[in-house]
């Protein structure tokens, strides 16, 4: 079932068998005896150069194609479309690709071959046939070919889930077989192995091989079954596994009548299923647990995608309203998103330093607000104080060739006037940030409403990118207006300026103070040097009240201007937007077909039909497991 699909069988870790052994041990002929057919590609040195997993299916009915019945037929999951009728033609193909992987020098490689065989001949069964353990490299192959094939076969024998059928030859000494070696080392209790020896009738006629096939010389607690391959002159002869079984039966009665009972192929081929199924069993829980929590991600991930699309014209109005909804949501706080940051601290816990994390919660309408915050905070940095320190140099210019009585008010205004124009800068400043943090906002709110529509995205994103700036522009040029006005019109009948008579009270009180005491100092002084300094006292006070009165000016024109900005922003670029965007945008974008603007990526179409395939076959799997369970 996971092999029809595709799904990784080291994700679920399924039970499963793996052959293992040296080369020429015999492997690949014992699961052709099992599969009932010539399967494996034959040769010298290392045939098999990629782990082969051979899928057996068990049907009750023969296969029917262009007027002929086949009781095996195959099929290669790279070539599922393709159908095998001729097993000669199966070898040729397993040559073929892994020539195509490997390549032609012996090289190995860990991709597997998967191959489907469909019979009423034979049980349902996977096997794995590995490469052979080897020592030395031969020919062209590589010279740490050695630790390549065992490293191999270690990533599938090592998990626990995994059945190592230990393949034996039985003319070498047992104490020098690789595959028992590394079976003991991976499953030292032998809780999961499985001992086959091949090549019983080359066995020697002693009584240490029959304390061998009576498990008695090896304990192997799964239990050691013996069978006889079929030798390069029956091969040469033609001789069918079917043909090779009924020789190896009739031999196995005549040279171990009280063995051949527990030995021989149909006997391994039981054992296997029996072996399989009750290590099913026991991995039963752990495999569906991972089966149902990739079919509830499955079933997430088909919602994600979201269904095909009948509707074309329709869809594209429902996004795009769900887009603007998105959009007034995330402005109004309605709409929040989750964000984990890490801090620059951190903090130790079991003694081990640890960065420190914190999650934010946070909506358009919180960015829009700090962005505006943040740039406003550029107008109360401005400091006028600093630039009126030539104020007297403008006082006298004013004046021209008539020394200053009292100050004009046209001086102030001027004055404060300029001041006003140094809003400018930083009020444009502001405006463009709040734009800059809108368009990221639509970026961010198109992209997680238009995930399977590209190119619906791009055009939704340009058309309220191009509303915002004709936004930008009606606040741009209201505040140009407003500071205008501010500037051309100094009110200093405003009720919050009513505060300059005590500015003015408390600063000639204080002058007076002072004038007495200097006029105190000075009576040994000339009448004209009394004069000129009580003048330049006078001036200097006035000098000192300009400058107040300047500031406070400004600080109330400042606060006008900040307050009518953040209102011009919110209303126009945020409110005027999220109510005329939707007409807008869809009034451009129905001029589209809508053929065109909900055109997938390939990637989407691929996952959907790929997680509907996963449903299904999990669906399945599941089924088939609840079965085994009530066995």
């Amino acid at each position: 079932i996971f092999t029809e699909c595709g799904v990784s069988i080291k994700e679920i870790e399924l039970p499963q068998i793996a052959v293992v052994g040296c080369q020429s041990a015999g492997k690949s002929s014992v699961l052709e005896s099992i599969a009932k057919q010539d399967l494996m590609p034959r040769g010298s040195g290392i045939v098999t150069r990629r782990p082969l997993v051979l899928q057996m299916i068990n049907e009750t009915k023969p296969y029917a194609y262009e007027n002929k019945v086949y009781d095996t037929w195959a099929f290669f999951n790279h070539l599922k479309n393709k159908v095998f009728l001729d097993m000669q033609r199966v070898q040729d193909e397993i040559t073929r690709n892994t020539n195509e992987v490997c390549g032609v020098n012996k090289g190995v490689s860990d991709i597997p071959i998967l191959l489907k065989l469909h019979s009423t001949k034979i049980p349902s069964l996977t096997l794995i046939d590995l490469p052979g353990l080897t020592k030395i490299p031969v020919g062209d192959q590589p010279k740490d070919i050695d630790r390549q094939i065992e490293k191999l076969v270690r990533s599938y024998v090592q998990k626990e889930n995994t059945i190592i059928l230990a393949i034996s030859p039985g003319n070498v000494d047992i104490a020098n077989s690789d595959s028992l070696r590394l079976a003991r080392e991976i499953d030292p209790r032998g809780l999961r192995t499985l001992a086959v020896i091949t090549k019983v009738d080359l066995m020697e006629d002693t009584e240490e091989s029959l304390n061998l096939l009576q498990g008695r010389s090896v304990n192997m607690r799964l239990g050691l079954v013996g069978v006889m391959n079929r030798s390069k002159k029956h091969l040469d002869d033609g001789m069918s596994p079917e043909e090779g079984i009924t020789v190896e039966n009739k031999f196995l009665r005549e040279k171990f009548p009280s063995l051949c009972g527990v030995m021989g192929t149909p006997y391994l081929s039981k054992k296997l299923c029996n072996l399989l199924i009750k290590t099913l069993k026991e991995a039963l829980p752990s495999v569906s647990e991972k089966v149902n929590r990739q079919l509830v991600d499955h079933k997430n991930l088909l919602k994600e995608l979201g269904p095909e699309i009948t509707d074309k014209k329709l869809e594209v109005m429902n996004l795009v309203m769900k887009f603007n909804g998105n959009l007034r949501d995330s402005f109004s706080g309605m709409l929040t998103t989750q964000e984990t940051k890490k801090k620059k601290k951190t903090e130790v816990r079991d003694g081990v330093k640890l960065p420190v994390t914190v999650t934010l919660f946070y909506s358009a309408g919180s960015k829009l607000k700090d962005a505006i915050e943040r740039h406003m905070a550029q107008l109360d940095e401005i400091n006028i104080e600093e630039s009126l320190k030539n104020i007297d140099q403008q006082i006298s210019a004013s004046c021209g060739y008539q020394p200053p009585l009292f100050v004009a008010d046209s001086v102030f205004s001027r004055i404060v006037s300029e001041k006003i124009k140094s809003l400018d800068e930083p009020v444009m400043a502001v405006i463009n940030a709040a734009r800059e943090t809108i368009d990221r906002v639509i970026k961010d709110i198109g992209s997680s409403t238009f995930v399977r529509f590209p190119t619906l995205e791009a055009e939704v994103v340009m058309y309220a990118r191009q509303e915002v700036q004709a936004k930008v522009e009606q606040v741009q040029d209201f505040m140009k207006q407003f500071l205008a006005i501010q500037q051309g019109y100094i009110n200093t009948s405003n009720p919050e300026f009513d505060e300059r008579y005590t500015i003015a009270s408390s600063l000639f009180k204080d002058g007076d103070t002072t004038a007495a005491s200097s006029s105190d100092e000075s009576l040994g002084q000339s009448p004209n040097g009394r004069n000129l300094e009580q003048r330049k006292k006078l001036e200097e006070r006035e000098v000192k009240l300009m400058i107040k009165l300047v500031v406070h000016y400004f600080d109330i024109t400042r606060k006008m201007v900040k307050d009518s900005l953040h209102k011009a922003i919110i209303r126009t670029m945020v409110l005027d937007l999220t109510e005329t965007c939707n007409i807008t945008i869809l009034s451009q974008v129905l001029q589209t077909e809508a053929e065109s603007l909900l055109c997938e990526t390939q990637d989407l179409d691929i996952r959907r039909n790929h997680s509907k395939k996963m449903i299904e076959t999990l669906t399945k799997a599941i089924r088939v497991m609840s079965n085994i369970g009530y066995r």
